[in-house]
């Protein structure tokens, strides 16, 4: 009986000690997750600077917020710092609890602004694997195999998100009709 008293005491004191960390895992998720909102209400009010000081802030009260990093890596892209966009792209990658096609996706668009479109290409697949739905990584291919001059994998990607019935810029749409005619 005394046994069964001192483990029930022991694991009452190891909830009691572990249950305030969960707590506070979760409440500093919370407030990183409260500068992103503002990080990203400067970013789309045109605001980098500010959006960058708050997406900092982000990570300074949690260094394993993948949302922070991920942010970083679109005002970075924003400035033309290609560089330092893709460093925040993969560390979001790199820290994020689960796959995210859209991290891959900025990765992929960062990467092919520099030049590596091998490797953008290969980020544009690894989010399709992620979610084969993703409107943005079929574009960006789209893009890619109409530069390459090969209208039909670039077609297969844009009928594929007509499908879905997506809004594809007209602009973009026209430019690839043009460059790119579906039967070639």
């Amino acid at each position: 009986m005394k046994k069964i008293i001192k483990i029930g005491f022991a694991s009452f004191i190891v909830l009691f000690l572990i249950s305030p960390g969960l707590t506070l895992a979760k409440d500093v998720s919370f407030y990183a997750q409260k500068e992103v909102d503002k990080g990203w209400d400067a970013f789309n009010g045109g605001d980098l600077d500010r959006a960058l000081r708050d997406f900092n802030q982000a990570t300074k009260i949690d260094p394993s917020y993948a949302p922070a990093y991920y942010g970083k890596g679109h005002v970075y892209m924003g400035q033309d710092k290609f560089g330092l966009a893709i460093r925040f792209f993969k560390k979001s990658i790199e820290l994020a609890t689960e796959p995210m096609a859209d991290y891959h996706v900025y990765l992929g668009l960062s990467n092919a602004l520099i030049g590596n479109e091998q490797e953008a290409v290969r980020m544009y697949n690894k989010a399709l694997s992620i979610d084969p739905m993703n409107k943005e990584a079929h574009i960006n291919l789209a893009n890619y195999y109409c530069s390459e001059l090969n209208g039909k994998k670039a077609w297969e990607h844009i009928r594929f998100a007509l499908k879905m019935k997506e809004d594809i810029n007209e602009d973009l749409l026209k430019e690839m009709k043009s460059l790119c005619p579906e039967g070639k």
